[in-house]
């Protein structure tokens, strides 16, 4: 199985081979944090609105956290609260998979990535910080069953974030917002949401207030 740095991860391919540049774009089926590392201490670089599309780039071998682009910003999300469209239905990441979406397993390279994604952030003057942090085991979490697995299998005994909403459990509907459903992954470059007040300016240490601290 090969390694190679990936956009700052260090992505490990699945099985099939078949890279990131693949996969379909996901969506976020509720108002989610987006942070800067796969774990809630991280500081977050914005609030995802429900609905709106993303690009996954890979996610943990856990399939506890995944590595998106949103509105042309980089950072980390919660599996459960992303989904593809199937056969004119929406999933759940975690019920079918990534190699169902072609999606590697990546690792977190905290130096890499904050320095690939985050110069000139408010946050980044804490990079010594956060580059040295210990990134925790996600609680309530467990590793996806080998070989097929059955929807929801990933609910027994899963522990729902502080504050969020249940993860949809089937047949979630994308809130119809109009013709302008989102910018959508890559429509613009992060630094252009630095030049004007918003959600990610001053001290981001704490919550973007979103649905809860995940």
């Amino acid at each position: 199985m090969s390694r190679l740095t990936w956009m700052g991860a260090l992505a490990v391919f699945t099985a099939m081979g078949v890279g990131a540049a693949g996969a379909a774009p996901g969506f976020s089926t509720a108002n989610v944090n987006f942070r800067t590392g796969p774990d809630t201490d991280f500081p977050a670089v914005n609030v995802i609105p429900e609905g709106d599309p993303v690009d996954i780039r890979g996610c943990l071998d856990d399939e506890s956290w995944c590595d998106v682009i949103w509105s042309g910003q980089r950072g980390w999300v919660y599996s459960e609260y992303l989904a593809f469209e199937q056969r004119g239905r929406y999933v759940s990441l975690p019920d079918v998979g990534l190699a169902a979406f072609s999606i590697p397993v990546v690792r977190f390279a905290a130096a890499d990535y904050w320095d690939r994604y985050y110069v000139g952030r408010p946050w980044y003057k804490e990079r010594a910080r956060w580059i040295g942090h210990q990134v925790r085991p996600r609680p309530g979490w467990h590793r996806p069953p080998s070989g097929k697995r059955e929807a929801g299998w990933w609910r027994k005994d899963y522990r729902q974030p502080a504050g969020m909403k249940a993860a949809p459990v089937r047949d979630w509907k994308r809130p119809d917002r109009g013709p302008d459903r989102g910018r959508g992954p890559g429509q613009n470059d992060f630094r252009g949401n630095d030049r004007g007040p918003g959600p990610d300016r001053g001290d981001n240490r704490g919550d973007r207030r979103g649905d809860g601290r995940h």
